[in-house]
């Protein structure tokens, strides 16, 4: 039978107390080999339990933005983008994949048949232009900042087509609608407003694909029939939203197309309700508030 030493405390003056059993209730001594082993149990990542904040974890970040969109978990909603574009996809393969927009360009360059109305230019110049300097008049018009304009004479043919003017010393841009090769269409058409093919439709006659800057393309003009007046232009009054603005075209027929189309950058043309209210009228009821002169509408008789 064992002794009980029974002491308050004991000073071991320095030395080691050699030779012990591994402690096995909470007041025994411990031995090294005890605490060592601990010790490698808590610093093991496989024994950890509960929850440890990313940002005690000095690499957390790095390790994490070094990983692949494809090995994150897919998402279960809607993923925001803020705005931002998505770029650097590749075309899409199946019906439900992302399209980018050069896919969608040619789908719809494949689709265009017959004449595509590409909108209205101010005037179409048959003399070479400077592009980098046009000067301020174009077939003897003023220009203004932001107008369309049609070059068919150029010194280096590949240069024609429609243009933005962006002032008398500084470069054209083509425009916005004919800036890429599937924009390019064959069969595209402008209604020229004035200068000396006032009131006449250019219609590209290329019977092949345009690749812009390689490309010739070439125009002919078609111009109203019988002397007879087939084309209205305005720009808009102010009209608020769900009200309507009147346009008073006297082409004396209900037989017309219109078209509204903004008269500044991306000068896109917008859907809109048009009515051909009488032989000489058209009401165009938007949705939304139009400010004073922010879009015009074109009308075009066609019969």
């Amino acid at each position: 039978m064992g002794a009980t030493l029974t002491v308050s405390r004991k000073d071991m003056n320095g030395l080691g107390i050699s030779n012990l059993a591994n402690g096995s209730s909470a007041q025994d001594a411990a031995t090294k080999s005890q605490v060592d082993t601990a010790e490698t149990n808590a610093k093991s990542r496989a024994n950890h339990t509960g929850t440890q904040l990313a940002s005690t974890i000095s690499d957390f970040d790095t390790q994490v933005r070094s990983s692949r969109l494809d090995q994150m978990t897919a998402p279960s909603g809607p993923v925001a983008f803020n705005a931002q574009r998505a770029t650097g996809v590749a075309d899409p393969s199946s019906a439900q994949d992302a399209a980018t927009k050069a896919y969608v360009d040619a789908q719809l360059a494949g689709v265009a048949s017959g004449q595509t109305l590409k909108g209205d230019v101010r005037a179409a110049v048959a003399t070479n232009v400077t592009i980098s300097a046009p000067g301020t008049t174009l077939d003897g018009v003023t220009a203004v900042s932001g107008e369309l304009f049609l070059l068919t004479g150029q010194s280096t043919p590949t240069e024609n087509g429609p243009y933005v003017f962006n002032g008398a010393a500084v470069a054209m841009t083509r425009a916005l609608n004919w800036n890429t090769d599937p924009e390019a269409v064959r069969g595209s058409y402008w209604v020229v407003r004035e200068g000396s093919k006032a009131d006449e439709f250019a219609l590209l006659t290329n019977d092949t694909a345009i690749t812009l800057g390689t490309t010739t393309p070439t125009f002919t003009f078609i111009a109203a029939q019988s002397g007879a007046v087939n084309g209205y232009t305005t720009t808009c009054p102010s009209t608020s939203g769900g009200a309507t603005w009147t346009v008073t075209h006297n082409l004396a027929t209900k037989f017309v197309v219109a078209q509204v189309a903004r008269v500044a950058s991306p000068y896109d043309i917008v859907d809109v309700r048009i009515e051909r209210t009488t032989t000489n009228t058209l009401s165009v009821l938007p949705d939304v508030a139009l400010s004073s002169g922010e879009f015009e509408i074109m009308v075009y008789k066609v019969a």
